[in-house]
């Protein structure tokens, strides 16, 4: 009864944050996040399902196994939702509709910052996450309030590296399965 009372507090705690609020604190991003700087990092961790090389910047507060975690769960959450062959195509090289072959998972490298950085993406000078094509990798801010909006542009960032337009002019076509601003009841107290 005891733990059913805490879940029952912490159930309307969450209910009651709003997260979107959370995404515009007046703080300064950090320093600019360039391909060449992501590439320079050192990728010594590994997700534990998909294998994805990781690098974690030392200002993260999230422990390290929470990070791989995540990004191994929302991966799979992202590939179900998108593609009929499901979190499986993580696995294994997969074909676009144009042709280009993505590689798997294990190849992905992901930069793990703390806050949002200086970008130089058309239109944005301020990113949460990018994907970098021509060196496979995307880098992704923890971010946001512990359990809401923690690596909230994780999922947006998959969806450029299996097809979506860096323009977003197909982004309709990825939408449902790129995720939304919400709480994740999961990332909060640690189960999927």
């Amino acid at each position: 009864m005891k733990y059913l009372s805490v879940l029952f507090v912490l159930t309307i705690m969450l209910a009651t944050i709003s997260c979107d609020s959370l995404d515009n604190i007046d703080t300064d991003p950090d320093p600019l996040i360039t391909p060449e700087i992501a590439d320079s990092q050192t990728y010594d961790l590994v997700t534990p399902i998909y294998g994805m090389q990781v690098s974690i910047d030392s200002g993260v507060d999230r422990n390290t196994q929470d990070v791989l975690d995540i990004l191994d769960r929302r991966a799979a959450q992202f590939l179900d939702c998108q593609f009929i062959e499901g979190s499986q195509l993580g696995f294994e090289d997969s074909m676009l509709d144009n042709g280009t072959i993505i590689p798997p998972l294990s190849d992905l490298r992901v930069f793990v910052v703390p806050n949002r950085y200086r970008c130089d993406v058309p239109g944005v000078s301020v990113c949460n996450g990018t994907y970098f094509g021509g060196v496979d990798i995307v880098t992704v801010a923890e971010g946001g309030f512990p359990g809401c909006e923690v690596f909230l542009p994780w999922k947006h960032e998959l969806g450029h590296r299996y097809g979506m337009d860096a323009n977003h002019t197909n982004q309709s076509d990825f939408q449902s399965c790129i995720g939304a601003s919400s709480c994740d009841i999961g990332d909060v107290i640690g189960f999927d």
